[in-house]
């Protein structure tokens, strides 16, 4: 049986006792019983491990506010498509390849205005272009038609 199991049974007061004696300090006023159980674990994750970097706190906090002022935020990293740069990606056995100029993607004879345009092109349905190019995510497999 875990730590957790063992103290997932404890009521608040208790597990405020076991927070005082092992981190030698006040346990924060949550009503919560799973939050406070959730801090206590989290503190002897810092204890055992080290706590995050300053860096990495302000970015969370970062994206906790982008999240709460946005419900469609998209936090995924991307890779931008450099002016000039070209794009290949092999599919169903033909190699595509897009430059990105100035007013768009050009693929062919074509500019478009986006990379899922391009995709929709090549592929015949609807999916992410710069997923489908590999500036996003794990590129589409081969193998899906």
């Amino acid at each position: 049986m875990s730590d957790a199991e063992n103290l997932n049974g404890l009521k608040p007061k208790d597990l405020r006792q076991i927070w005082r004696s092992t981190l030698g300090r006040e346990p924060p006023a949550f009503r919560s019983r799973d939050l406070l159980l959730r801090a206590y674990l989290y503190e002897l994750e810092v204890a055992a491990h080290g706590d995050l970097k300053p860096a990495l706190k302000r970015r969370l906090t970062e994206l906790a506010r982008s999240f709460n002022a946005d419900d469609q935020f998209d936090p995924a990293p991307r890779k931008a498509a450099m002016l000039g740069s070209a794009l290949v990606r092999d599919w169903n056995g033909v190699r595509h390849v897009v430059l990105v100029v100035p007013t768009g993607f050009q693929y062919g004879e074509t500019i478009y205005p986006s990379l899922t345009h391009v995709a929709r092109t090549i592929t015949g349905m609807h999916q992410s272009g710069p997923r489908f190019f590999g500036l996003v995510g794990k590129p589409e497999r081969e193998a899906r038609p």
